[in-house]
């Protein structure tokens, strides 16, 4: 084995250990008592963790030598919100999409050599983008490459394994030596780890982890600096599952980490609210893999792992007949369409809305009758977390009609 390419669940933790050596460098009273005030911007929040970079690009200044943290640089619209840990007050109104002319500009696609990956890959070149591939399994690349139109912008294909942290930059060294600039970073590669969480083992959950969850912040460590810097616009969009929303698989693995990928994606809207950064999170039912459907077509690739299989499986195969889930490029384009409107839920089966609602009823209903009067002591003390602005925005801005939801 490599040592340069570990295995997954090594990386993984070797990762863990890293960011806990890292963390407790830090004085923890320092950084959880009086000395980093509520009302530190973004940038400074970061900068006294150690980012000092990535403060740099948020408009914060350094932290004077022994400072508890670095005071915020003011930036249009800077200030603490009323109770929050400082990410600048609560916009009026929903963040304006920040990609909202794809033509020309360029996206990374992870897990885009089939599938629904394809399919956005697809959608985002024939919206005129300059697209990156990230594949692993040289196959199925061969058979996703004729799919696109001969006149597109530019298809860059990058073998990228996207739990390898050291392969996310080698990918933007090459995107940036390629094309110049990111400005779309699709984390589409998932794992179907479809086991109880009650009886997963060590390494299913660490594979799960790693693939589902962990990549999407190293896409993010890496990319966004590069997208704050160039300052054409970035968005990020991670692919979760209806399962992020409503866990309704007997897969506790699968379930648990779809719902931290959606939680990610929130987390970083409250974040990156100020900057010309989005975030959205694609919620998909049922898609089919197979890219050559709705051509007619037959898919080489699949052809040539039937021709593997004994004739009973492919006499199995063949008598399925069209599958009934959503069409890839039809996925693809539900996804565009959620970038240049900077949509944070991109949600495309309608017919999950009556077990969503369910979910976020029984959550609502869980809630106590007020016995008694709420001391107003702790109400003061859980103000930053008593409302979070980003969902009455979003609701105000999905009211807002459109044609269609396909394209971009």
């Amino acid at each position: 084995m490599s040592k340069q390419n570990p295995p997954r669940a090594r990386r993984v933790k070797a990762g863990i250990r890293q960011d806990a050596d890292s963390a407790a460098r830090l004085d923890r009273r320092q950084f959880l008592g009086s000395g980093i005030a509520f009302g530190a911007g973004a940038g400074g929040l970061l900068a006294s963790l150690g980012l000092s970079e990535y403060a740099r690009a948020q408009g914060a200044s350094p932290a004077p030598a022994g400072s508890a943290g670095p005071a915020p640089a003011p930036r249009p619209g800077a200030g603490p919100r009323a109770g929050g840990f400082g990410f600048g007050p609560e916009p009026k109104y929903a963040q304006p999409p920040p990609l909202k002319d794809l033509r020309g500009k360029v996206a990374y696609v992870s897990a885009a050599s089939d599938g629904i990956g394809l399919g956005i890959a697809r959608a985002a070149s024939l919206a005129g983008m300059k697209v990156v591939i990230g594949y692993r399994n040289p196959e199925r690349l061969k058979s996703a490459l004729p799919l696109f139109k001969p006149d597109n912008a530019g298809v860059l294909p990058v073998l990228h394994d996207v739990t390898d942290r050291d392969g996310w930059q080698r990918m933007l060294d090459q995107v940036v030596q390629h094309y110049g600039k990111l400005h779309l970073v699709v984390n589409n590669a998932g794992i179907k780890t479809l086991r109880e969480a009650s009886q997963a083992s060590y390494a299913e959950w660490d594979d799960a982890v790693a693939v589902n969850f962990t990549a999407i912040y190293n896409s993010v460590h890496v990319c966004l600096p590069h997208m704050l810097q160039h300052g054409e616009g970035g968005h990020f969009v991670t692919t979760a599952s209806m399962g992020g929303l409503l866990p309704g698989v007997n897969a506790g693995v699968y379930t648990s980490t779809k719902i931290a990928a959606v939680g990610l994606m929130e987390a970083l809207r409250v974040e990156l609210e100020g900057t010309r950064i989005g975030t959205g999170v694609f919620c998909p039912g049922a898609v089919n893999t197979n890219n050559y459907a709705a051509s007619g077509k037959v898919n080489p690739y699949l052809e040539k792992q039937l021709a593997k299989m004994p004739e009973r499986f492919r006499r199995f195969f063949a008598g399925r007949g069209p599958s009934p889930a959503m069409d890839p490029l039809e996925a693809g384009e539900r996804v565009l369409n959620g970038v240049v409107h900077n949509d944070l839920f991109i949600l495309s089966h309608p017919e999950f809305k009556p077990g969503m609602s369910e979910r976020f009823e029984a959550i609502g209903v869980s809630t106590p009758a007020v016995e008694a009067p709420i001391p107003p002591a702790r109400v003061g003390y859980e103000t930053g977390v008593l409302h979070c602005g980003i969902y009455p925005r979003e609701i105000a801005h999905r009211r807002v009609k459109r044609k269609s939801y396909l394209t971009a």
